[in-house]
Formats: structure tokens, sequence, C-alpha cells
């Protein structure tokens, strides 16, 4: 029996020793699982890491580009708001343009009678003129006339003196 004894201690040294090897072994396993996963969590960590830089990065230019949609939202509003006045101005313009339009049209119909007017007021000075200088033609005709009647009513009045005397 004692070899029995012997023979089961001898197994179970052995069964332990197997159980010891094949913990070890996968205890192995189980260091390289580890080791693996330790190197997995760095990668998953370094990825994690970049994901939040790029996360920050995304965030930083979303809010800038929010700022500069704003900025051209306000600066479209603004030229919206000067395009109308503009618009506005030019109406204004364009009114005003016209009541010019139309006075210089009446000007220039009272211009036109001015100088029709004027026309006929220089035709009837050269027509005054030339009747003036008629009449002092034939005034001057009458006078040469008229003394050459009294020069010859003189003459005679002095021959009759002459002779009365």
């Amino acid at each position: 029996m004692q070899l029995l004894v012997s023979y089961f201690d001898l197994v179970l040294d052995i069964f332990r020793l197997f159980l010891f090897v094949e913990m070890g072994e996968q205890i192995d396993q189980l260091q390289k699982i580890k080791n693996k996963l330790e190197k997995d969590k760095l990668t998953v960590k370094s990825e994690l890491d970049d994901l939040r830089s790029q996360v920050d990065h995304i965030q930083k230019g979303k809010a800038s580009a929010e700022k500069l949609s704003k900025q051209l939202e306000q600066q479209l509003n603004e030229m919206h708001i000067k395009l109308d006045e503009h618009a506005k101005q030019i109406h204004d313009f364009n009114q005003h343009k016209s009541k010019l339009v139309s006075e210089n049209s009446d000007l220039a119909k009272q211009l036109e009678d001015v100088e029709h007017q004027v026309s006929a007021l220089t035709k009837a000075k050269t027509q005054l003129q030339q009747q003036l200088a008629e009449a002092q033609r034939v005034i001057d005709e009458e006078l040469r006339g008229k003394g050459s009647v009294s020069k010859y009513l003189h003459l005679n009045s002095i021959s009759l003196e002459n002779i009365s005397i």
C-alpha cells in the first residue's frame, strides 16, 4: 500500500507539476495578452489623444467660422441697407432729373419765344431805322428845297428893295 500511496503521491506530484506547467503556460499567455492589451491600450490612448486634439481643433475652427459667418452676415445686412439707401437716392435723383428736364424744356421754349420776339423786334427796329432814314432824307430834301426857296425869296426881296430904292 505504501507503494500505492507513493504512486499516488507521485501521480499527484506529476499532476501538480503538470498543473504548474500548465498554469505557467497560461500565465505566460495571459502575460502576453496583458502586454498586447497594454500596447493596444497605449495605441488607443494615443489615438484618443489625437482625436481629442482634432476635435479641439475642429471646435476652434467651427467657432472661428461661426464668428466669421456672423461678421459676414452683418456686413451683408449693412450692404443691403446701403443698397436700399442708394436705390432711394437714385430714385430721388431720377425724379429731380425729370423735374429739371421738364423745367429745362419749359425754359428752352421760353427762350425760343424770346428769341422770336427779339428777332421780330430787330426786324421792326430795322424797318423803323429805314423809315427814319427815309424820313431824314425827305426832310433833308425839303430843307434843301426850302433853303433854295428861302434863298430865292431872300434874293428877290433884296432885288425888290433895290428896285424900290
